[in-house]
């Protein structure tokens, strides 16, 4: 199955967080972070879910840090994890992960949120036909 959002929207996505979240800039990270600074950090499940959403994580680095190195293990959309999994590893500019983090974040635990619920949903209605 193909994806069901478009490229597009996700810039669009990302862009508006960015905005929400950036407002005119983060004085206290370009205050006291070098600008050349690189650094990594990793995305771990903090309880059992699916995955949704990484697709959209990769936009909000890759728009802040357009050499950002993303690592992770063979984990699709849809997939479920166990708490503690990680989920992905980033490198790149320090102020691009502090800047970028709460608009990952947000959007990754918001539309993951969102499918692990309706997964469990499906399952509690089992062979139940809706249509």
């Amino acid at each position: 199955m193909g994806s069901l959002i478009t490229q597009e929207q996700i810039d669009r996505l990302v862009t508006l967080a960015l905005a929400e979240d950036l407002g005119t800039g983060d004085v206290t990270t370009d205050s006291i972070v070098l600008a050349d600074s690189v650094c990594e950090a990793v995305i771990t499940a903090k309880e059992k879910l699916v995955v949704c959403g990484l697709p959209v994580v990769r936009a909000v680095f890759t728009k802040l840090d357009a050499e950002t190195v993303f690592h992770h293990p063979e984990i699709a959309e849809g997939t479920e994890i166990q708490k503690g999994q990680p989920l992905m590893k980033i490198r790149a500019k320090a102020s691009a992960l502090l800047k970028g983090e709460r608009s990952a974040l947000n959007i990754l635990q918001r539309l993951s949120g969102i499918a692990t619920l309706t997964r469990k949903f499906v399952k509690e209605a089992g062979a139940v036909q809706i249509l």
